[in-house]
């Protein structure tokens, strides 16, 4: 059985955009990156980090509030067993719908980054969307919602990526991502 994963997290300074946009367009070290496969990823709405940055700016309300989320950065991708069996037809396909699943949610102009990373060993989707309102205000909050809501995101994410094989994850799970400091961390300590 193979899963739809998708996860998202707010960025509410241009700092923690600039961070997330350097990591991947790869201009700092990636240690978990095979920099020989780098080569593969691509990039969609800018071709640096730098002009994602300004991408972003030249997007967002000059009146905003101080605590204001400037972007949300989405990670797209499916059970490591998936893109093992999966063709490249399918891999090309699956990105595709998550990137459509995205435009329909936010709308394509919301999109202003789009990253797929084949030099780690899950290929996956980063895409960063400006959380725009109809009237020119940023809020995360009407885009992401509560917990209902990110939990009919999960199911509606799915539901776009089933025909490729790719199921939901258990509803109300208490399972939490893992970061790949605390991953390392782990397999470290196990190996003394």
């Amino acid at each position: 059985m193979s899963f739809a994963i998708m996860r998202c997290a707010k960025l509410k300074t241009t700092a923690s955009v600039a961070a997330s946009l350097s990591h991947c367009f790869r201009d700092r070290e990636t240690t978990n990156a095979d920099s020989s496969k780098t080569v593969l990823n691509t990039h969609f709405g800018a071709e640096t980090a730098k002009e994602g940055l300004n991408k972003l700016l030249s997007l967002l309300p000059q009146k905003r509030r101080k605590d204001a989320v400037l972007a949300v950065e989405y990670v797209m991708t499916a059970s490591p067993t998936w893109w093992q069996e999966a063709s490249p037809e399918q891999h090309a396909e699956f990105f595709k719908k998550s990137l459509d699943w995205l435009a329909q949610k936010y709308g394509q102009d919301r999109i202003f980054v789009a990253t797929v990373h084949y030099d780690e060993t899950t290929p996956h989707l980063s895409a960063f969307v400006v959380p725009l309102t109809r009237d020119g205000r940023l809020s995360a909050k009407e885009f992401i919602g509560d917990r209902a809501q990110m939990s009919l995101d999960q199911t509606t994410y799915a539901h776009a990526v089933k025909e490729l094989g790719l199921e939901r994850g258990v509803m109300g799970s208490r399972a939490r991502h893992q970061t790949i400091k605390a991953f390392y961390a782990a397999l470290e300590k196990g190996t003394q």
